[in-house]
């Protein structure tokens, strides 16, 4: 029986350019609770960026995957986090304001950033994207422990492969890789959503194969290959499709609100009957 989903955000529960998951996307996670089943993003994003996207409902993010697996949450408490090195954070954002077009940003425990390099009037539409919370400009970055970074690039496809090139080749201690248009998560070399969700499994005393995940993209690779029951979206990349284990609808189609349905149904039989034995149907 599945007793914990975990679910990537951007393009997965959510499709690109919407501002909230759908409110059949909110019912199917409160059916899957209703039977014991948990329910938490697993994202780039940390967890006081969440509220808007599930229009407030904390019991949809109290258990989280942050930050790509750098931070951990479970009935709203951190429960475990992990820091970007200060010197190789330093080094990549000095590179990074010198480049044109291009900004290096940080954020704080509560969601607020920071960021060096353009002005807000040349970020545009990448400050509502990049500072949910709101975000302040500085000629150097301050100071304070930092999960969670990126990088805005506001140059073409060819312009961030090849700053994404440089920055990997003078910082060998982070990685840098292209999530979303304009935009390069900044972390841990060797570290990937999947060391946050073996995290979570383990404070949850779960097994891997009482797990189901969802994913569409390289940074859900690792999580998609540990976790037996993965799903991929129907507008997954080739990656994610080869790597997961089952596929379902598109972002669009609300492909994940009709997986999590049919896994509350599976758990209601389940908890009925007094087994275990009972698969969601997409998994049959």
């Amino acid at each position: 029986m599945i007793k914990l989903v975990l679910s990537d955000m951007d393009n997965t529960l959510i499709p690109f350019g919407r501002e909230q998951v759908s409110q059949r996307t909110i019912d199917a996670i409160h059916a899957c609770q209703e039977q014991g089943v948990d329910f938490g993003p697993a994202t780039g994003r940390d967890r006081a960026e969440l509220a808007g996207f599930f229009g407030g409902d904390r019991s949809c993010y109290n258990t989280a995957v942050c930050v790509n697996g750098q931070k951990v949450y479970y009935l709203r408490s951190l429960v475990f986090e992990r820091s970007l090195d200060d010197e190789p954070l330093r080094r990549a954002a000095r590179y990074v304001q010198a480049q044109p077009g291009c900004a290096f940003v940080t954020y704080r425990s509560d969601g607020l950033g920071d960021w060096v390099g353009i002005t807000r009037e040349e970020l545009g539409s990448m400050y509502d994207r990049a500072f949910m919370a709101g975000g302040m400009y500085h000629k150097e970055l301050p100071v304070y422990p930092v999960a969670k970074a990126g990088i805005i690039c506001m140059g073409d496809q060819d312009a961030i492969d090849r700053l994404q090139a440089e920055l990997e080749q003078m910082c060998p201690e982070l990685v840098f890789p292209n999530t979303v248009s304009n935009w390069m998560d900044v972390s841990i070399k060797g570290w990937t959503k999947v060391e946050g969700v073996k995290e979570l499994v383990k404070t949850l005393r779960l097994s891997p194969d009482e797990v189901c995940v969802f994913g569409d993209a390289d940074n859900d690779l690792t999580m998609l290959d540990y976790i037996p029951n993965s799903c991929a979206m129907a507008n997954a990349n080739d990656n994610a499709k080869a790597t997961a284990r089952w596929h379902v609808g598109a972002s669009a189609d609300d492909g994940v609100a009709i997986a999590l349905e049919q896994i509350a149904e599976a758990a209601r039989l389940c908890n009925e009957r007094g087994t275990e034995d009972i698969l969601p149907a997409f998994m049959r």
